[in-house]
């Protein structure tokens, strides 16, 4: 069983950047109690507080761990309290998707569902990204659709 779950630099870098943006917004609201407002004090808590609290809220309710092998792929959203459970026969197609980047090679591996679901893994996001593409390309090799 081949266990893929976000890495945890990538949650400890987007924690960090929320922090730092909720902290940049709070520090500013609490100087507009001492002292007049500039505009660009509500400019900075306009822009950084709904991209924080949206980032944040798209990666608590985003988290999965995706669990493949014994002919289906489960993917578990533990913190919306739901599961779903496919066959390998329910893929419709798969891509991998390689773009070369001045610091490398992103990869991104897309599942399609008959049901019209996607499921979503990148390389550098999700750990045990190499072994999920060799049982894909094991058990799935037919229904790969090439994309480059």
């Amino acid at each position: 069983m081949i266990i893929a779950k976000p890495k945890i630099g990538t949650l400890f870098s987007i924690g960090i950047f929320v922090a730092f943006c909720l902290g940049i917004s709070l520090y500013i609201f609490l100087i507009l109690e001492d002292r007049p407002a500039q505009w660009y004090h509500y400019l900075i808590i306009v822009t950084l507080s709904p991209l924080a609290l949206g980032l944040l809220t798209k990666t608590v309710l985003g988290y999965k761990k995706i669990a493949i092998g014994k002919e289906r792929i489960t993917i578990n959203y533990p913190i919306r309290f739901s599961q779903r459970v496919y066959n390998l026969k329910d893929i419709e197609s798969w891509t991998e998707q390689k773009v070369k980047t001045a610091t490398g090679t992103f990869k991104e591996l897309t599942v399609l569902f008959k049901n019209g679901k996607r499921l979503n893994m990148s390389f550098q996001e999700h750990s045990n990204y190499i072994e999920s593409v060799k049982y894909l390309r094991k058990k799935c090799g037919k229904k790969y659709r090439d994309t480059n």
